[in-house]
């Protein structure tokens, strides 16, 4: 019920922008991309991985899956980004596991060299295969671009979800890395390594993350690089909506809470750009949704104490007026 609070609320402030089946299609297609990539965060997150360099290892996958969707077609675009996913995720999983430093520090050097990277291999891509990249971009494979349209993303969507839910539930490596992000000490004791399962989540939700490359990519049918941090940008929307996906573990399951998170997100920045509102605020919206939904939690254990305490009060108070009728 929050996403159609949501757009409730929106329906009632601009019901001519938004109340119509192409607005709503619009924000169901706007969260399918941070979904998937929130599958792939997920793993790390809960293990207790905080990792900024997924938007420029995305990015690296986007280009190597229009390199390889121009000479092998739709199999190719796939096969390239997950193998390019693949090899950023062991790089950075040997750094954290060999260097053993925060993984945010990690991250954040990777994200700056991978996006040196991805502008580098533009620019030369842009002078050898002219028909695959500008001096600007990447463009993918005409024949793949229908998979970022509906209603196909959103099959494609659902068939992840599921994949990511039984991954998710029915593996070792995922339960571990639960295990690992409640208390390393205890899952050390039990013989878990947690630097291995921390590696494999690196491993495990770069396939998922490629998967969002190549959905994004031919959703915008192009494949920029950044500069200057910027694609660090890309993780904060998923790594939100894993956080109400995990808040809302006891009422749903973690793949529909991820994506309730999201669709709730997009939402919102819809309905700031069809009133005509400041880009700006944006991140004042994202920034209290945060707050709120991490202090969720906190409040509904005030609400549980607070009812606590008024039932041993009122207990505590009836307690002499029974005993007097006793007697």
């Amino acid at each position: 019920m929050i996403p159609v609070a949501l757009y409730l609320v929106m329906l009632l402030l601009a019901p001519n922008r938004v109340g119509n089946l192409d607005s709503i299609i619009s924000m169901l297609t706007l969260a399918v991309v941070p979904t998937i990539t929130a599958y792939g965060v997920h793993f790390g997150f809960t293990s207790g991985i905080m990792d900024f360099s997924v938007g420029s290892r995305m990015t690296l996958a986007s280009m190597a899956g229009c390199i390889g969707g121009y000479y092998f077609g739709p199999i190719g675009m796939i096969l390239g980004a997950v193998l390019a996913s693949l090899l950023l995720a062991t790089v950075i999983g040997k750094l954290f596991a060999l260097l053993k430093i925060p993984s945010f520090v990690i991250s954040l050097g990777s994200l700056m060299v991978f996006e040196v990277i991805g502008e580098r291999l533009n620019k030369y891509c842009a002078d050898v295969l002219p028909d695959v990249a500008t001096w600007q971009y990447f463009k993918a494979p005409a024949s793949m671009q229908f998979i970022g349209k509906a209603p196909y993303n959103f099959i494609v969507l659902i068939l992840i979800a599921i994949v990511f839910e039984l991954v998710n539930t029915r593996t070792k490596i995922a339960n571990q890395a639960r295990v690992v992000g409640s208390d390393e000490l205890i899952a050390r004791n039990v013989g878990i390594d947690p630097m291995k399962v921390k590696f494999g989540t690196f491993i495990l939700g770069s396939v998922f993350l490629a998967m969002a490359a190549v959905v994004s990519t031919c959703y915008s049918s192009a494949a920029g690089y950044y500069a200057n941090m910027g694609s660090m940008g890309i993780v904060f929307k998923p790594m939100m909506s894993v956080i109400i996906g995990m808040s809302m573990g006891r009422l749903v399951r973690s793949c529909v809470g991820i994506f309730i998170g999201n669709l709730c997100l997009s939402v919102i920045f819809t309905g700031i750009i069809a009133l005509g509102w400041p880009d700006n605020l944006q991140n004042i919206f994202l920034g209290l949704f945060l707050v709120g939904v991490l202090g969720m939690p906190t409040i509904q254990r005030y609400i549980a104490d607070f009812k606590r305490r008024s039932a041993a009060n009122k207990a505590h108070a009836d307690a002499p007026a029974t005993a007097a009728k006793v007697q």
